[in-house]
């Protein structure tokens, strides 16, 4: 099936282009805050050497995400695959300074008598990100799948950008909420949203889905539908924050 499927289409560069500028946005409004006054206020909490970690690797991979596209457009595949070595190892410093610096916080937040519930959405958040990563890796010789893997996992962990966007408008959207459809609406649609945009432009400009959204893409939405069901659920709500309030 793969075999018909169009390798290249006149239109890809810009819409990946585009694509990327929009998760550049989404972001930026999301996370300029949260930054700006964890590194910049002298009244929070400033950020520790995990979370200082976390946003200059984030950072690093949205930049070596655009480098990447551009190099592939202009086919000096050589570049593209010795940037991509180094896409490998700033992926587990992503993950090991996100992990830790999240559980950080959320033990904060369980020690102010907070749930411990939100930290469902992380971790799914990180999870996806770190099952999908591999399998980019592994599929690095088959282009359109390498690429269509990267989009979902860069999607996986931007989605809290998107909930951070929303929660900039109107906080109570997602996090005082009690319907299942806002928490797996706000809290996930922003990775759905993307894949969809990718899913969206297969279907225009090859008239067909590529067999990575055919088959991984049910996958992470099912994820996703568990994911906003246990934050949701008091019985995830108690184990988690039992456990994040141990020493």
């Amino acid at each position: 099936m793969e075999a018909s499927f169009a390798t290249r289409h006149e239109g890809d560069s810009r819409f990946w282009a585009a694509l990327w500028l929009y998760i550049l946005l989404i972001v930026l409004l999301g996370f300029r805050e949260p930054v700006s006054e964890r590194f910049f206020d002298d009244f929070q909490e400033p950020a520790s050497p995990w979370l200082v970690l976390h946003v200059w690797s984030f950072a690093a991979w949205l930049v070596l995400l655009a480098m990447q596209a551009w190099f592939a457009a202009t086919k000096r595949i050589d570049w593209h695959r010795k940037l991509g070595v180094a896409m490998l190892p700033l992926a587990v410093v992503m993950l090991v300074s996100a992990g830790t610096a999240e559980f950080a916080a959320q033990k904060r937040e369980v020690a102010a008598g907070q749930s411990g519930a939100f930290s469902i959405v992380t971790l799914t958040y990180l999870t996806t990100f770190a099952v999908l990563v591999p399998f980019a890796w592994a599929a690095r010789k088959n282009p359109p799948a390498h690429k269509r893997l990267i989009l979902m996992a860069t999607a996986s962990i931007c989605a809290g950008a998107h909930l951070r966007t929303i929660s900039s408008f109107d906080p109570a959207l997602f996090w005082e909420s009690q319907s299942y459809f806002a928490h797996l609406a706000f809290g996930f649609g922003g990775s759905m949203l993307l894949v969809a945009m990718g899913m969206a432009w297969d279907l225009y400009s090859r008239g067909a889905l590529h067999p990575v959204y055919r088959v991984g893409a049910p996958i992470l939405f099912a994820t996703y539908v568990v994911a906003a069901w246990l934050y949701g659920s008091t019985w995830y709500s108690e184990v988690s924050t039992a456990f994040l309030s141990t020493p």
